[in-house]
Parts: C-alpha cells; sequence; structure tokens
C-alpha cells in the first residue's frame, strides 16, 4: 500500500509544522471509497487524486456503514486514537525531526526545515483497526514492511 505523507510550515515566527499522512484512495476497495465522505487532495500533488486519511482507512467497514450519531462518534474517537498513533509512528521514520508520540495538529521545529512531500510503501492497513490497536505498544514501521522513497515528490 502506497502512502502520502507532508511536513508543511505553517508558523511564521516560530517555525511550527503540520505534518500528515494519508493513502490515495486508489489504494482503497471501491466499496470502502464509497464509503468515506470527506474527499480531498489536501493540496498535495494532483488535484483529482483524492487521498484518505488514516482513521478511514484502518476503520472496519462496519463503523464506515455505521449512522452518524453517539454510537459512531464513541467509535470513531478510538479510532482516531490509533490512527494519530500510527501515524505518528510512520511520520517519525520519514520526518526524524518529528518526535511527538501522536500527530500534533501543530509542531515545534527548531531547526525549520523546508517543506516536503515524501512517499513510501507500506503492508495494507485497510481495515487492520483491531490488530493494530493490539499491536500498538510495540508497533515499528519495520512491523508493516515500511519502504520510504527518501528522493520524496
Amino acid at each position: 500500500m502506497d502512502i502520502v505523507s507532508s511536513r508543511t510550515r505553517i508558523g511564521l515566527d516560530q517555525p511550527t509544522y503540520a505534518y500528515r499522512l494519508y493513502v490515495p484512495m486508489s489504494e482503497l476497495s471501491p466499496e470502502r471509497q464509497r464509503l468515506i465522505s470527506y474527499r480531498s487532495n489536501f493540496g498535495i500533488g494532483d488535484r483529482d487524486a483524492y487521498l484518505a486519511r488514516v482513521d478511514a482507512v484502518i476503520a472496519p467497514m462496519t463503523h464506515l456503514e455505521t449512522p452518524a450519531g453517539l454510537e459512531r462518534h464513541a467509535q470513531a474517537k478510538a479510532i482516531e486514537d490509533v490512527a494519530s498513533r500510527l501515524s505518528a509512528i510512520i511520520l517519525r521514520a520519514l520526518f526524524p525531526e518529528m518526535t511527538a508520540e501522536t500527530l500534533p495538529f501543530r509542531f515545534l521545529v527548531p531547526s525549520a526545515p523546508p517543506n516536503a512531500i515524501m512517499r513510501a510503501s507500506i503492508q495494507d492497513l485497510t481495515a487492520r483497526y483491531e490488530k493494530l490497536r493490539t499491536l500498538l505498544a510495540t508497533f515499528t514501521p519495520e512491523l508493516i514492511g515500511a519502504r520510504i522513497d527518501r528522493n520524496g515528490t
């Protein structure tokens, strides 16, 4: 499974950055794509190539099929927590200056690196929430076969 990561400077006075991790929609089944309502390229690459957030990728199909409401909200919070931790682990392998344990909204980086987009390949994460949740304490990028393209895009 291909992934796309980005490092974008968002602070002017302090060098703060947004680190994000996405999966191209083309990596997902048509059934899963239909259940993901938030479609965007997130300002990365081809404007017609949509990307999925990690929480929508790892979520069980039953969660994506659950109608909006308190039950879905409670499930979503747990899935987002795992996706945030997983994303941080993978992003730390791609961008070593990002040392947060969970995916931060903004992250202070005193070295002020340039904006970057990086691609990598990992094992398929589709609908792997339950397994990832149980492995998270010992999780490493190598565990999912991360192959990083250091040339970026």
